[in-house]
């Protein structure tokens, strides 16, 4: 049996369970592996095979090297378009009332596949779960017999899953972590404990993404604010919002491109040891906009202090406005990202997410408030890079002076 996980951080739910008699975990891997480009190491993962496991020490270094070959061959004849089958133990939550419909537990953000081959582990999600998760059925007694149904079984369904690998990272920005399988969901059908089918989900091809990987920086947004305007129409704008705002020169540990910013309430979001004042509080919000030579905005950070959001409403609510997440990650902050790779001098942690529209998710718990087992203040950091105007940046810096392309 293998085991669905539930991202801690997203969703507070009980594991369920998948049988793979038919998945093949290795095929699997080695599929994502060629989709995604990341690398393989081939010797490291032969080194751990079972056939290598099991040979003598005389023997060890032929099988490594008939291993590492097999899988060379393996590698190269991964096709994108194999669909793969697997069968999930599910659950089928009870009725919502207010939306009409049932929902399967498995399509919820946050579910992933374990996958267990070439050594490593993988988390296999599916792109397109939540075009599949609701069972519609606004007519309550049509309801009402299925949910009778439902309960004499224990709301037990059989998932059985066709899919496709396609990519790499989970777009619901839920499941964070190395080794993120994206798959493409063909069809499904739930199967009660006979084999009889009790539903089929409509798959439906993944959202589009909002915002664009290159292009027009301007059409992406933060709080309201974009980039690309004039820093004077800037000002008055966040003057209106949020409150008076001071001009900053130029330092030295900011991007090469950067000449000033705009600011309010200047590092006011942030908890700093022996702060007079004490902690910044909820409803606090801070604003930095960085500008270039021409007195246009290129980059726009705003912070905003509250006294708690759960890690669920920060994902689902920029998931909606933003669209599938390309990048996220979780350890110190938990973090999404959007859009065209930027450097990491250009965004708020340098361990990423490294692209042009980002968000932070970062829970501050202090003394007082674990001695009353208070929630945590949380921080929420929203940022948009103009990403075009920041590569054209570094290709004329590599022009004029090879050192000068990396920002301190």
């Amino acid at each position: 049996m293998r085991t669905l996980i539930v991202s801690a951080l997203m969703l507070f739910a009980n594991a369920l369970h998948a049988q793979s008699d038919t998945l093949d975990d290795r095929l699997v891997a080695l599929t994502y592996h060629k989709l995604s480009g990341e690398t393989l190491d081939l010797k490291a993962a032969a080194e751990r095979s079972p056939a290598v496991q099991r040979a003598s020490g005389f023997d060890r270094p032929d099988v490594i090297k008939a291993e590492v070959a097999r899988l060379e061959s393996d590698l190269a004849s991964a096709d994108a378009k194999h669909e793969f089958v697997v069968r999930v133990n599910d659950n089928i939550s009870e009725y919502d009332h207010d939306r009409g419909e049932f929902s399967i537990m498995f399509f919820k953000p946050g579910i992933y596949l374990d996958i267990r081959a070439l050594g490593q582990q993988y988390r296999l999600v599916f792109g397109n779960a939540e075009s599949l998760r609701a069972i519609p059925m606004p007519n309550k007694e049509e309801a009402r017999a299925f949910d009778a149904k439902l309960a004499s079984s224990g709301r037990f369904a059989n998932n059985e899953i066709r899919f496709r690998i396609v990519g790499s990272g989970d777009p619901s920005g839920a499941v964070t972590g190395q080794h993120i399988i994206r798959g493409e969901i063909v069809s499904a059908r739930l199967l009660d404990r006979a084999g009889n089918v009790v539903y089929t989900p409509h798959a439906s091809a993944p959202p589009p993404a909002t915002v664009a990987k290159s292009g027009d920086a301007t059409a992406n947004d933060v709080a309201g604010l974009h980039v690309g305007v004039r820093a004077k129409d800037l000002e008055a704008t966040m003057q209106r919002m949020f409150g008076p705002v001071s001009r900053q020169k130029r330092s030295n540990n900011w991007f090469a491109g950067y000449q000033g910013a705009l600011v309010v309430n200047d590092m006011k979001c942030m908890d700093l040891p022996g702060r007079k004042g004490g902690s910044p509080q909820p409803g606090t919000v801070c604003v930095t906009a960085w500008v270039d030579g021409s007195d246009v905005v290129r980059s726009i950070r705003v912070e905003r202090v509250f006294s708690y959001m759960d890690a669920e409403t920060f994902r689902s609510t920029l998931v909606k406005k933003y669209g599938p997440v390309s990048s996220a990650k979780e350890g110190g902050s938990y973090a999404l990202g959007w859009g065209a790779p930027v450097d990491s001098s250009l965004v708020y942690d340098y361990s990423g997410p490294r692209t042009s529209v980002a968000a932070y998710y970062d829970a501050h718990d202090d003394l007082f408030s674990r001695s009353m087992n208070a929630l945590p203040r949380i921080r929420v950091i929203l940022q948009l890079v103009d990403a075009p105007w920041a590569t054209a940046q570094r290709k004329c810096a590599r022009i004029i002076h090879p050192g000068f392309a990396r920002a301190q």
